[in-house]
C-alpha cells in the first residue's frame, strides 16, 4: 500500500484495529455476556474493511462507492438551510419514535428507512423497499432469532393482540 492510500485510509484503519482489540477483549467474556458485543465487533469490522476498499479505490471499492452513493451528489459541499437540518434532527427521528410507540420496532424500521431512501436518499422505490426488507429481516435475525430477544409490538399491535 502506498503512502498516499495509507493516509487515505489511516482513520478506518484505526477503526479497524481498535474493534479487534475490542473482539478480543469480547472473547474473554461468557458465552451469553459477549453475544451482542461479538457481533457488533465483527459487523463494524466488515463495514470498515467495505470503507478500507473504497478509501484505497480499489475495483471493490469503486463499485461499492458508486452502488451506495446518491446520484446528483454536487461536487462541494454546500451548507444545509435551517429548515432541513430542522427536519434531519427533529422530523425523521420523532417519526421513527412516534411509529415505533404505535406500530413497534420492526414496522417502524421498514417504514422509516423505505422512505427515508426514496425522500430524502433520492434512491428509486423498488431499492428503497428492498433495502428496507433487508435491514427489517436483519434486525429481526439478530434481536427475535438469534439473541431470543422480543422486540416491542407497539401500542396499537399490543392492543389488537390482547
Amino acid at each position: 500500500m502506498s503512502t498516499d492510500l495509507f493516509r487515505r485510509a489511516r482513520v478506518p484503519l484505526s477503526l479497524l484495529l481498535i474493534m479487534t482489540g475490542f473482539l478480543v477483549v469480547s472473547y474473554g467474556y461468557g458465552p451469553a455476556e459477549r453475544a451482542l458485543p461479538v457481533l457488533v465487533a465483527w459487523t463494524t469490522m466488515g463495514l470498515l474493511t467495505l470503507e478500507i476498499l473504497v478509501r484505497a479505490g480499489t475495483r471493490a471499492g469503486r463499485r461499492i462507492e458508486a452502488l451506495l452513493e446518491r446520484k446528483d451528489v454536487a461536487p462541494q459541499a454546500e451548507p444545509v438551510p435551517i429548515v432541513k437540518a430542522l427536519i434531519y434532527a427533529i422530523v425523521w427521528p420523532g417519526l421513527l419514535v412516534g411509529m415505533t410507540v404505535l406500530i413497534g420496532i420492526l414496522p417502524a424500521v421498514l417504514v422509516y428507512v423505505c422512505s427515508s431512501l426514496k425522500i430524502d436518499g433520492g434512491k428509486p422505490l423498488p431499492r428503497a423497499l428492498a433495502t428496507a426488507v433487508a435491514v427489517t429481516v436483519f434486525a429481526w435475525l439478530l434481536f427475535e432469532w438469534g439473541l431470543s430477544y422480543q422486540l416491542y409490538r407497539g401500542v396499537l399491535i399490543g392492543m389488537f393482540a390482547s
